[in-house]
């Protein structure tokens, strides 16, 4: 009951940031983006990736257009409402579902990848939802991970609810990809012109045995 309520408190803080959340983070290369996402997943667009803790699609949307079945799950409907309309503007073709990272809706070994963006430090539960990434990947799919390293304890972003990794270095990173099962982990800088935001983007990579 309590880890539902918290979940609930999570989903109403990022309700309230659904309108203004895209022009708050049009800073991206959407090119650069596009391109380090093919490298990372490198299936030429053929396969089934999952976008855990989509907001408004930013992700979802990217592996859309190149060419992957692309799936959004979300716990805030009202970011989720906003992803759904950019995917009907663009002509994209996106499942976009309501649920909990923790909590995913799909059947065992369904994705070839699941990606997320600065997801991670917004988790209750870290451990636990890598390893339910894990349960919907097919063996040697990949978990993703886009990090910016930063410090996120100076904000009271849920009314004081833990979130282990809000000071998580990468260390802390790579030690819950470990513990939740995944292989043969990689960390990786990603290039500057990425973003005008800093500080700039890690990626974190683990594959499922």
């Amino acid at each position: 009951m309590a880890h539902q309520m918290d979940l609930d408190t999570i989903a109403a803080y990022w309700n309230g940031r659904a309108v203004e959340f895209d022009s708050e983070h049009d800073t991206e290369d959407l090119a650069l983006w596009s391109q380090t996402l093919e490298q990372a997943i490198g299936l030429n667009g053929d396969g089934a990736v999952l976008d855990v803790g989509t907001g408004t699609g930013f992700l979802a949307l990217l592996l859309s257009k190149l060419g992957y079945a692309a799936s959004g799950v979300d716990i805030a409907a009202d970011m989720l409402a906003q992803g759904a309309e950019k995917a009907k503007c663009f002509g994209l073709q996106v499942d976009f579902q309501e649920a909990a990272c923790e909590r995913l809706p799909y059947a065992d070994e369904t994705f070839d990848a699941v990606v997320n963006c600065r997801v991670m430090w917004t988790l209750t539960a870290p451990e636990e939802a890598v390893r339910e990434w894990k349960r919907v990947l097919k063996p040697g799919g990949k978990v993703i991970s886009f990090m910016r390293m930063m410090d996120m304890t100076g904000g009271d972003f849920y009314g004081g609810i833990d979130l282990p990794l809000t000071v998580g270095t990468r260390e802390a990173y790579c030690e819950v990809y470990d513990a939740a099962g995944l292989k043969r982990i990689t960390v990786t800088e990603l290039p500057e012109a990425m973003s005008s935001q800093e500080p700039h983007w890690t990626m974190f990579v683990g594959m499922k045995p």
